[in-house]
């Protein structure tokens, strides 16, 4: 064991003087706290009633207590409880969490503890907080029970935990060093088969967890001749899980990909040519755009989606490229290409296409999803039809309606259709009982800036409601009371008077 710590000591090493950097790494700095001292771990183990596994429990009294670690790195035995919604005294109870018995699907966790109360924290029991992934992600250490020392991935927000293809913690935390050293992308840690280039070659030699292999080879900063060798004859594979995986290498790491892919635009599998498509739209649009453009119309919505993504990407993209997908009835793609459309028009509209945006934009407001009319919106906030009168009553209804996330852009479109318009239907919005559109309402007065509104702003410096509700996913705040916002708004009016 001491050895196998000493080893990791001089990976880590190695890390800090290579000057390399990681997901979190700003956060540790590739720093460790100094060693725990054996009567404080013993303190610990005595007062939960449990034994650390012993790997962890070594790394604790010889490497380091906390510090440097995957994602924003490790924390300290008094974190422990760190992912705990509640303060339970439960480290010893069996963890119910074990990657063979884990329920499938979203409703894992009603299947493992059906009926329980704060089910999240008990399927928490018997685990550590070994440290935050960010948002609401933590890993964790199991202590109790048949997964006792595995490390397993949560989310707080219900999301169902992945247990990294390791040992321990040992194996996870040397896995992690490991990847660092041989440059892979490891933005995401931990997920996906473990290995670096001669394991995952030898996979695909014998065969074995052939999509596994390839998907984490894609992490690998470049592969050999001979390794590539073995992508490239998976590409005939009769499973398209294989052929996509195996495209999805070659985009990454083969020279010759936008060649050696184009074949698979055909393919009879929609993820093969999603693939191929993607491997291919990198470099000179001028050699893909046309490929790229054909796949506009491919059956799956998905793909054309991937290819609006990649024209985007490449600022080659078009009004007529976006246009026809803005009624789009495939997945998705009247959505994409609506924000696609509200972006472009952000970026700054052409006097010789106005004419077009605002038709377009007009017409979108007739689409049965809101997010698509939305989009229609923000681009009517860049650009004015030329003769649209009842466009001014259908910004209005749209800003006085009953769809949230179509408000403010409708507000910002008719303020600048009719900007009287816009103003007075924000001065009715300052009066909404939902204090949410109050504060909304409010911050825009204040960017616009306009000083008939004061009046309207005034009378919610009264207004000390923080928004706040609760949701199917959590909750939604602001950390300003109405009357903040409405203050600040005031503030940024007279400044533009002064200016």
């Amino acid at each position: 064991m001491r050895e196998r710590l000493d080893g990791i000591v001089a990976k880590l090493t190695a890390v800090r003087a290579q000057g390399l950097s990681c997901f979190g790494s700003d956060a540790h700095r590739f720093a460790l706290q100094p060693p725990a001292a054996e009567a404080d771990v013993a303190a610990f183990e005595a007062a939960r009633r449990v034994r650390l596994p012993e790997d962890y429990r070594a790394f604790l009294l010889h490497v380091g207590h906390g510090g440097a670690g995957p994602y924003y790195g490790l924390m300290t035995l008094a974190q422990w409880e760190d992912a705990r919604y509640e303060a339970l005294d439960d480290l010893d109870a069996e963890c119910p969490l074990h990657p063979d018995t884990l329920p499938p699907g979203q409703d894992w966790l009603e299947a493992l503890l059906p009926g329980e109360d704060d089910a999240l924290d008990r399927a928490l029991r018997g685990t550590l907080s070994l440290g935050t992934q960010g948002c609401s992600f933590y890993s964790q250490l199991v202590v109790t029970g048949p997964a006792r020392g595995r490390v397993v991935y949560v989310d707080l927000d219900g999301g169902r935990p992945y247990f990294p293809e390791c040992t321990g913690f040992l194996d996870w935390y040397e896995r992690w060093l490991d990847e660092l050293l041989a440059g892979c992308k490891i933005h995401w840690f931990g997920i996906g088969m473990p290995g670096l280039e001669p394991e995952l070659a030898n996979a695909l030699r014998r065969g074995e967890r052939l999509v596994d292999a390839l998907a984490a080879m894609r992490r690998l900063p470049r592969v050999g001749r001979d390794t590539l060798d073995l992508v490239i004859a998976r590409l005939d594979h009769p499973d398209a899980r294989v052929r996509q995986q195996a495209l999805e290498v070659i985009g990454e790491l083969d020279d010759d990909a936008l060649a050696r892919a184009r074949p698979f635009l055909r393919d009879p599998e929609a993820g093969p040519r999603r693939a191929a498509l993607n491997a291919m739209c990198k470099g000179d649009a001028a050699r893909w755009a046309a490929d790229a453009r054909a796949m506009l119309d491919d059956a799956d919505g998905s793909i054309a989606s991937a290819a609006l993504r990649a024209l985007d990407d490449a600022k080659v993209m078009t009004l007529a490229d976006l246009v026809p997908r803005l009624r789009d009835g495939r997945n998705g793609v009247a959505d994409d290409a609506g924000w696609r459309f509200a972006v472009m028009a952000g970026r700054g509209v052409p006097p010789a296409e106005s004419a077009a945006f605002a038709a377009a934009a007009a017409a979108m407001l007739d689409h049965a999803e809101p997010r698509v009319a939305m989009y229609g919106m923000q681009v009517l906030a860049h650009v004015a039809p030329p003769e649209l009168p009842e466009l001014v009553a259908r910004l209005r209804a749209f800003a006085l309606g009953e769809e949230p996330c179509q408000r403010m852009s409708a507000c910002r479109a008719l303020v600048r259709q009719d900007r009287a318009a816009g103003l007075d239907a924000l001065t009715e919005l300052v009066r909404h009982a939902d204090p949410f559109v109050r504060q909304d309402a409010a911050r825009l007065l204040g960017e616009l800036g306009d000083a008939r509104v004061r009046p309207a702003l005034e009378r919610l410096l009264d207004d000390e409601t923080k928004p706040f509700e609760r949701t199917a996913t959590g909750t939604r705040s602001n950390v300003y009371r109405v009357c903040d916002t409405a203050r600040m708004a005031i503030e940024a009016i007279e400044r533009r008077a002064e200016a």
